[in-house]
Order: C-alpha cells, then sequence, then structure tokens
C-alpha cells in the first residue's frame, strides 16, 4: 500500500486529505459529470503522453463472478455503476472498450474451462483451483506476462511485490498474476459462553477441556433445547460452505520431515489422509458420533444451510469455521437471528485444539487469492495489464474497494465504515469480485487489516478480531511446486470425491469397525492415483532442492 493511503488512515487530518481526494467521485451515482483525481492519475498511468490513443477502440474482455445476489435495481454484474465507472476512468481515456463476461460462481471452474478450450475465453480470467491453473501451464494455455508486467505494470509490481508474484511463477515462467492477500486466515472455532457459564467451565484451551465440554451440553442440556443439542456441529466436506472439524483432526497430525511434509500434503483442499496423525484425528471425531456429540448427518447439509439454521434457533455449543466469517455476523445475519430466537444466547472464540506440542496448528492460506491469467488466445495482453495497472493505483483500488464516500462508507476512527441502506446496496454489492487485484482490504499493516476487518461487523467487532487472531495463531503455509503435479491433474478430481467418502464413512463407522473402514478407504484411495500424486509430489521436491 503507498505511503499517500496509509496517511489518509491515521488521523482525522488524513481523512480529510481522503475527502479532499475523493471529492469529485462522493456525488450521486448517477453523476456523469467531471473526471475524478482518481481517474486523471488512471489515464496518464496508461498513457504516458497522456493522450487517448487513435483508431478504433479496442475491445478489453474481463470475467467477473456472477454470484446471483445482485439487489433489486442494481443492474447485472456486467453492466452496473461500477462497470461505468471503469469505463469512464480506465477505458474511455483509453480507447478501450470494456466488456465484463460473467462466470457463476459456483460453475467457476467448469466455466472456464469451456472458454479457454473453445477460444472464447476473456482477456482475463482468474481462479483459485491450482490444478486448473497447472493444467493450463501444462498446456501451454497462458500469456507469459513477466515482461509485459516490466513494461506496463510498474503500479501493479509495486503493489503486488516480489513475493506474492513468485507465486505465478511456473517452470521459470510468470504464467499468472496472483492477487494480493491482506490477511492469511481460514479457520477459527467458536462456543457457546451462556452455556459455559451456565454450568461454570471456561472457554477450553487444550483438546480434553474441549471434549469435557461437548460432553457436558449434550448430558447438562444447558440450552434447554429439549435433547435437540448438537455439541459439535459441521456441515458436507464436499459442499458450499465453510465448516470443517479439520483444525480439530489436524491437530493430531505428527511430527513429519519436510520431505513428508510436500509429499504427503494436500493442494486441492481435500482432507490430507496420508499425514500420519490424521487417521487418530478422525478416530477421535468417530468418538464424538458415537457418543451423539455431532450431528451425524453432516454429510447431507451440502449448502450448510441446516447448519446455519441449527445455530440460528440455539441448538449448536460449538463449530469451527471461517473467522470472521460473513455469513454468521453480519447485520441481519445468522447470529442476529440467533439473539432474537434465544436471548442471552452469546458465541465467544476459542482455540482449544492442540496438538503434542501444546500448540494449535492449523493451514492458512498463501499471502496470495486467486490467480490471475491472460490466456494465449488474448489478442490484448498489454491492455490487460495496463487495466490492471490502473487497478494498482492506491487511490483508485481504495474507490472499487470502498465506494463513495457518503454513499457508500464513512469513515471512522480512519477506517471505512459501509452504508448498508438499500440505496447504497443497489451500486454497491460486487466490488470485491471487480477489485481482482486485491483479496481484502490493506491498511498497511496486519493489526490495522485485523482492526478494519472487525469493524465491518457492528456488534460482533471485538468477537470477529479475535476469530482472526486465532486463525492466524500458530498457522502455516501448505508446500507450493514450481510446477505442474501431473497426477494430481489426472487424478485430483476422482480423489476429493473418494476422500471426503472416506472420511464420511470413517466418521460415522462403529467404533470397532473404524480402523478396518479407514484403512481400506486408504488403500483405494492410494490405487486410484494417490501414491502416483505422493510419488510425484516427493520427487518434484528434491528436484527443487537441488
Amino acid at each position: 500500500m503507498q505511503a499517500k493511503q496509509k496517511k489518509w488512515l491515521v488521523a482525522s487530518a488524513a481523512a480529510a486529505l481522503l475527502m479532499s481526494v475523493l471529492t469529485g467521485c462522493s456525488g450521486n451515482s448517477n453523476e456523469s459529470g467531471s473526471e475524478s483525481p482518481a481517474s486523471a492519475s488512471a489515464s496518464s498511468g496508461s498513457e504516458t503522453n497522456g493522450s487517448v490513443p487513435k483508431g478504433d477502440p479496442v475491445t478489453l474482455r474481463v470475467e467477473v463472478f456472477d454470484r446471483g445476489n445482485a439487489p433489486a435495481g442494481a443492474g447485472p454484474v456486467t453492466d452496473n455503476y461500477w462497470t461505468q465507472w471503469i469505463q469512464k476512468n480506465f477505458g474511455d481515456p483509453n480507447n478501450i472498450k470494456m466488456e465484463f463476461v460473467p462466470v457463476p460462481r459456483n460453475q467457476e471452474v467448469d466455466k472456464l474451462n469451456v472458454l479457454m478450450a473453445t477460444g472464447d475465453a476473456p482477456d482475463i480470467v482468474f481462479t483459485y483451483d491450482m490444478n486448473t491453473i497447472y493444467n493450463y501451464v501444462k498446456d501451454g494455455g497462458l500469456t507469459d506476462v513477466g515482461a509485459l508486467i516490466d513494461q506496463y505494470g510498474p503500479n501493479l509490481k509495486k503493489f503486488l511485490g516480489d513475493e506474492v508474484l513468485s507465486y505465478g511463477v511456473f517452470n521459470g515462467t510468470q504464467f499468472t498474476i496472483p492477487a494480493k492477500r491482506t490477511l492469511q486466515f481460514t479457520q477459527s472455532s467458536y462456543i457457546r459462553k451462556d452455556w459455559l457459564d451456565k454450568l461454570g467451565l471456561p472457554v477450553p484451551t487444550t483438546t480434553e477441556e474441549f471434549y469435557n465440554a461437548m460432553k457436558a451440553f449434550k448430558e447438562k442440556d444447558p440450552g434447554q433445547t429439549g435433547g435437540k443439542a448438537i455439541p459439535y456441529d459441521f456441515s458436507a466436506w464436499d459442499g458450499t460452505t465453510i465448516t470443517s472439524p479439520g483444525l480439530l483432526i489436524n491437530s493430531f497430525n505428527e511430527p513429519q520431515s519436510e520431505e513428508d511434509f510436500y509429499a504427503l500434503s494436500s493442494s486441492s483442499n481435500i482432507p490430507e489422509i496420508m499425514k500420519p496423525g490424521y487417521k487418530e484425528g478422525l478416530q477421535f471425531l468417530n468418538k464424538m458420533n458415537a457418543e451423539g456429540l455431532i450431528n451425524s448427518d453432516f454429510a447431507l447439509d451440502k449448502d450448510g444451510k441446516q447448519f446455519e439454521s441449527d445455530v440460528a434457533n440455539g441448538y449448536v455449543g460449538a463449530f469451527t469455521a471461517l473467522a470472521a466469517h460473513q455469513n454468521l455476523m453480519a447485520p441481519g445475519a445468522v447470529f442476529d437471528t440467533l439473539k432474537k430466537n434465544v436471548p442471552g444466547a452469546e458465541y465467544v472464540a476459542m482455540d482449544p485444539f492442540t496438538d503434542a506440542e501444546g500448540k494449535t496448528p492449523k493451514a492458512i492460506y498463501d499471502p496470495i487469492g486467486a490467480h490471475i491469467m491472460i490466456p494465449k488466445t488474448s489478442k490484448h495482453a498489454a491492455e490487460a495489464i495496463k487495466y490492471l495497472d490502473w487497478m494498482s493505483q492506491s487511490d483508485v483500488l481504495f474507490k472499487l474497494q470502498n465506494g463513495n464516500e457518503g454513499e457508500h462508507y464513512t469513515l471512522e476512527n480512519g477506517y471505512p465504515k459501509a452504508i448498508t441502506t438499500d440505496e447504497a446496496k443497489k451500486t454497491f454489492y460486487n466490488n470485491s469480485d471487480i477489485a481482482i487485484i486485491s483479496n481484502g482490504k490493506d491498511f498497511g499493516s496486519e493489526e490495522k487489516n485485523i482492526e478494519a476487518t472487525g469493524f465491518q461487523f457492528p456488534g460482533y467487532s471485538e468477537l470477529a478480531k479475535q476469530t482472526i487472531v486465532n486463525a492466524l495463531k500458530d498457522g502455516y503455509t501448505l508446500p507450493r511446486f514450481d510446477r505442474p503435479i501431473e497426477a494430481e491433474i489426472k487424478y485430483g478430481t476422482t480423489l476429493k470425491s473418494k476422500v471426503v467418502e472416506i472420511v464420511v464413512k470413517s466418521i460415522l463407522a462403529k467404533p470397532d469397525k473404524f480402523s478396518d473402514t479407514f484403512d481400506a478407504g486408504v488403500q483405494e484411495y492410494l490405487k486410484l492415483g494417490g501414491q502416483a500424486i505422493i510419488d510425484e509430489r516427493r520427487a518434484a521436491y528434491l528436484d527443487m532442492k537441488k
């Protein structure tokens, strides 16, 4: 983040400066008046002579997620206030016609594969799926963007930095432009404090204390649910929600060599059943299931709606989910509904899943978000980099992420606080999908980023911040390879389904059948390609070490 923006967000004088910078963009959303300071700098940033290029305009096609959640009156994701603002402030000054290509979020990989295969892919595409990226690299489907960034992307290069850009290098070539992730947290755990208080129990700090609390929730029913209590809840592994007992299971993992860490980890966001100790963690969940401490129907809850309903109705004692979870803490979301349904109900953060060393290990995100790519079929790679470079300017990115002051946000304590009226939502609902170079808002430091994130959840600010702190504590990133793992490309989809099947069957098995069920599943997994993946990852690690 540039120093200019940091100063905006530190003190009231800074706030005044920010207001002056954005004044030209702070009016009515239908305004089509004079060019803003952001657009002026954007224009000169892309064209060194400051003049509009001559001739017919070039059409630059850009992928955008369609989440199907546009508010009434907002316009489609392809033509709304912000796509029009981008056209005016980047497209027009550079003689570029912007065209946004919608891709359904829940089908993005399948849709992108079709577009790439038919040669109809936009000039700018992106995905989080590493196997998809490896496939495109392997098939020669991506543009080498290294020299283009050097020539047209000074702001982009400065914003992302060398570490982030290095994640887009495969076989020595810069094939992708990773977005910058401002906070790397993933999972955190929550527990009903009012239930603990009724039982005189502290917030658990170890796995044993957690287990004892879950037993007490089941046996004593402090929420007076009439036997409907679900002490520890989660939904389907292969669903669309972000609840999982993964932190609990992985806390049983045993120490391993760096080589085994590379060989046995997963880059496909699937359970890592081959890691030493994973079986014991799964067996712990099997025991909890046998004792009625989890929801035995978790695998049926593909969209997480049953989980959210059970939380909102006061049945769930504890769970593990994404820290600072929008579905839970946003105004009018699950926690607000819980307060209406069960006065006095309160969740607090906990971090109890300890390993043999007393730490609470958890996989966290890499310092990147989605991988942005320019397909080899694109004839406008230079314009694509210019667009991303324009977006990387601090004033442009701030506006795209926060909107217009007074219309979409107010400044409080130096941070933008979203205005959540229906009118504001009409012109500010998909901006995170448009500002693709940044996954999260960057205020200059991890501490400030956490503070700003918590600020987004009125009434749950302290809870949100604590869940993030817990999620980052003892966090580790998964290993990164500089080349495609061919076996993962070949077997990844099949094995993901198989691993989920193994995990579900193992949790639900009768305790005396657990070991047989798990071991048989592992053997099948290895035969279906799991062993090939392990062998290739191990070989790739050893080659990189050279």
